[in-house]
């Protein structure tokens, strides 16, 4: 009861932040004079290229979930398309809701043990995932940073440290499964000096068990990397199918950028801004990085957008890349998984229901039969 208690405390908590956010964006605005012009750039937003940022979201979660599906048949686990959409939709929203987005991969193990996945497979394809994700997310970053950057030089003069430091961050989850190929007891060496410190600063109060859980977690991601090592077309097929999902991930801004009138740059140049912003917010310990990609996207796209348009630009863009997202899978993910889940119990009560009306029938025909005997 308490750790529900916790649980919605924490929800409520998050959820205060997102509003908060919200009303903070849009105060900026009203101080600014720019609430009324925001207003207008957003009803006469072009309606083709407001359904291209659609269409780009639409491109995210697919290749989002057909990273973790493709895993799972590889491994020969006979999952159906539509499980896994739902699972990497529960995913999201719970990604969206948590800080450094921590609740999304527990709430994916727990959805595919529902459905008959063990545990292993998911955290292992997690794993995979996540690897792949963060490399091709590298990958492209420094391919399009490379060729834009005279473009992007200025737009980051003032913000470059907070580019950096995400990057190191997001070069961490590559590194880490680098050296689980090389060797896991340099991992779990590490890992252990740092739970070491944790608990004698008291943020750790039961070590051994925690201990236990994350070299339970170290097997699973040493056990994803050796399939990658013995399967290198496997692991360009993700890496293909993640580099699609980024491109749809990131592409919405351009999108957004022509449906307020802002045609002076090229998909390429916006979409390197874009993957820096993220980069740089990607691991901001609040939900969805709210602040962060608020804040960011000021600082990179100020001299991008008129002032007159770049507070409808930011409201447009983040309804996409985050308060869209978070109805849709909060309705089609979390909400339609109860709905299943219950609707599985009920036809599984009829079954048995049915079945034990069987027996019984069965059962009463027997005794006429010996008592007419």
């Amino acid at each position: 009861m308490k750790k529900s208690t916790k649980g919605s405390r924490r929800i409520w908590l998050n959820a205060l932040l997102i509003v908060f956010t919200i009303a903070l964006v849009l105060y900026l605005g009203a101080t600014n004079g720019s609430i009324e012009d925001a207003w207008m750039a957003l009803i006469s937003a072009k309606p083709f290229w407001v359904l291209c940022a659609f269409g780009a979201w639409c491109v995210f979660v697919l290749f989002e979930t057909l990273v973790l599906h493709v895993f799972l048949r590889l491994q020969h686990i006979p999952v159906r398309f539509g499980s896994s959409l739902i699972v990497s939709l529960i995913g999201m929203f719970y990604s969206n809701i948590t800080p450094g987005a921590s609740g999304g991969q527990p709430m994916q193990v727990y959805a595919f043990k529902k459905r008959g996945v063990p545990s292993g497979f998911t955290s292992s394809g997690l794993a995979v995932k996540f690897f792949c994700f963060q490399t091709a997310l590298l990958l492209s970053t420094a391919v399009l940073w490379f060729l834009n950057r005279d473009f992007v030089r200025p737009h980051i003069a003032t913000s470059r440290w907070f580019v950096y430091y995400g990057i190191a961050l997001n070069s961490l989850g590559v590194i880490a499964v680098v050296l689980l190929a090389i060797n896991k007891n340099v991992v779990r060496g590490f890992i252990t000096i740092i739970l070491k410190i944790g608990a004698k600063v008291r943020l750790i109060r039961d070590l051994p068990r925690t201990a236990s859980r994350m070299d339970a977690t170290l097997e699973d991601f040493n056990g994803s990397v050796s399939m990658l090592v013995h399967h290198p077309f496997h692991l360009l097929l993700l890496l293909g199918l993640s580099l699609i999902q980024i491109a749809g991930l990131m592409g919405g801004l351009y999108f957004v950028a022509r449906a307020v009138g802002v045609d002076a740059y090229s998909y390429w140049e916006l979409t390197t801004l874009q993957h820096l912003l993220y980069m740089g917010a990607a691991f901001t310990p609040l939900p969805g990085g709210s602040g962060a990609q608020e804040g960011g996207f000021y600082l990179f796209f100020q001299n991008i957008f008129p002032a007159d348009t770049l507070l409808a630009a930011l409201l447009l863009w983040r309804f996409f890349n985050y308060y869209f997202s978070l109805v849709i899978t909060l309705v089609f993910g979390v909400v339609l998984d109860s709905s299943l889940s219950m609707r599985g119990k009920i036809r599984k009560v009829q079954f048995e229901g049915a079945a034990a009306v069987r027996d019984l029938a069965t059962d009463d025909e027997e005794d006429d039969e010996n008592g007419e005997n």
